[in-house]
């Protein structure tokens, strides 16, 4: 059996970085301490550390089931079970508070990834006889890490503690809030130093590589562009958005042409077939938080399809919807706990093959057919995240962060309504068969168009609630376009209360 680096760590390395901890909340204790005098001695202490620094984006609390709760019930695209808990229903709702532990419980793996980045970043430079160009590999991948946890962390919550020394002691804790354009720069700064370390090529799966940097500093171009170009709050620092399309434009068009390792793929099932994107030379798949169902425990494996899945009974569905001669798959059952909200299952054209390819809304069971309603608690669900190999409830569903599509819409909505602007967004919408955008479209209406393209593109993938936010539609949309009520949590998070309680400078 293969044996994939984000499984493997052993009982010696585990016990040298302090992993036997609990996979739950953090305690109030400092965490991230390692002892540098009998660790980060060997480049296998290196090539341990980074393992353990990429071993928290599977986890639970994040992109293992927690950064969908916190980044896709807030928008149109999904609610939860009837006896979800009462965090799930204030960010369904838009009704947060700093006690919400949904938010709680996602800052914690933000802040342990963080820490655990920060070690990478200090100690790995230091370890005498390494190759120098896995030296560079490794400490450029603790600050891709480092960045993509402040950017989802100040799209989160906004203004936040930038935390970028290791923690030796526990008066080095307490710590104020920085301001929102510092943690940009610091993101930026956390990529372009990145940039200069990784290599061109595709190590292994889930593990960052040069275009995943580009593709990150893309999207966090955008975010700063069209957060200035459409007075989203708390972007007022950015003195020039054009300045940051251009930005964007380059470094998504870097992915696109200075790389063979990812792109296109034609036929959209593909996108998320396991044994495509984690076998095939090239992938859609730019940069997931990447599992493996023969894992010993949730966060080496994945349970997120079980968070899609109607509950009822196991079902078997075509493999291609729209191909007579296509196999059937079984893809077993559920726990119905994410439901697709009507708004955005009525809004796809009815012959977009996002939503009949990708979208599940009949399966089989014993040769009976069984229909889905959007209005009842079995409804239709994304096919993004299933695995007809599960072991049980353990899958190898990767959770994507960084893929092909949504770095080619980046590019466009970049681009503006120039030829290879429309470009870009046309082959998109070529692939889903409903055609090509009106040529003749304002730069404000084309960019509208792409980010609505966006939000058919990577529905239920957590990017929609971001969009949202950076292009100050939040009300536009889900108010007054889908009547919601919004009472907290429009732009930022409220910070947890946890925090405010054991940080005094947060005070």
């Amino acid at each position: 059996m293969k044996k994939h680096f984000y499984i493997k760590l052993s009982l010696a390395a585990a016990l040298s970085l302090g992993l036997i901890t609990s996979c739950g909340k953090m305690e109030e204790k400092p965490y991230g301490m390692i002892n540098s005098n009998t660790f980060y001695k060997t480049p296998d202490d290196a090539r341990a550390a980074i393992i353990y620094a990429y071993a928290v984006l599977p986890e639970v609390g994040y992109y293992g089931r927690g950064y969908y709760i916190t980044t896709e019930l807030p928008t149109e695209n999904l609610t939860q079970k009837g006896d979800a808990g009462v965090g799930n229903f204030e960010l369904d709702e838009l009704r947060t508070t700093s006690t919400n532990s949904d938010l709680d419980n996602i800052w914690t793996y933000m802040y342990r990834g963080i820490a655990r980045a920060n070690a990478v970043i200090k100690n790995v430079p230091n370890i005498p006889a390494m190759v120098d160009a896995e030296r560079k590999q490794i400490t450029g991948e603790g600050y891709f890490l480092r960045a993509l946890h402040f950017f989802n962390l100040v799209r989160m919550f906004g203004e936040v503690p930038l935390r970028t020394t290791v923690i030796d002691d526990a008066t080095q804790i307490p710590i104020a809030k920085s301001s929102i354009k510092d943690a940009y720069d610091l993101i930026i700064s956390d990529l372009k130093q990145a940039e200069t370390l990784l290599v061109q090529e595709r190590i292994s799966e889930g593990r960052a590589n040069k275009a995943a940097v580009l593709g990150l500093l893309a999207k966090v171009y955008l975010h700063l562009a069209s957060s200035k170009a459409n007075s989203s709050p708390g972007y007022d620092f950015v003195t020039n958005a054009d300045e940051m399309y251009a930005n964007a434009k380059l470094y998504a068009g870097k992915v696109m042409t200075e790389q063979s390792a990812f792109n296109f793929t034609q036929n959209l099932p593909d996108i998320f077939n396991i044994d495509i994107y984690k076998k095939s030379a090239v992938s859609e798949h730019i940069f997931d938080a990447a599992v493996d169902r023969s894992g010993d425990r949730e966060g080496s494996f994945s349970k997120l399809p079980n968070m899609f899945l109607p509950a009822d009974r196991p079902m078997t569905i075509a493999y291609d919807p729209l191909n007579p001669a296509s196999a059937n798959i079984n893809i077993g059952q559920g726990w119905g706990h994410f439901r697709t909200e009507n708004n955005v299952y009525a809004s796809y054209n009815d012959v977009d093959k996002r939503k009949t390819q990708l979208i599940v809304s009949s399966y089989t069971n014993n040769g009976v057919t069984y229909n889905l309603d959007i209005n009842s608690s079995s409804r239709p669900f994304t096919r993004k995240f299933i695995d007809p190999a599960r072991i049980g409830d353990a899958t190898s569903a990767n959770s994507p962060i960084i893929r092909y599509s949504d770095i080619l819409l980046v590019y466009a909505e970049a681009c503006g309504p120039t030829p290879e602007g429309y470009g870009a967004v046309n082959k998109i919408r070529g692939r889903a068969g409903i055609g090509d955008l009106n040529p003749n479209l304002s730069v404000a209406a084309f960019r509208n168009a792409v980010v609505q393209e966006r939000a058919w593109e990577l529905a239920f993938e957590g990017s929609r609630l971001f969009d949202l936010r950076r292009t100050n539609s939040m009300e536009k949309v889900l108010v007054q376009q889908y009547g919601k009520t919004i009472t907290s949590g429009a732009y930022f998070f409220p910070i947890p209360q946890r925090e405010i309680d054991t940080n005094p400078l947060m005070k």
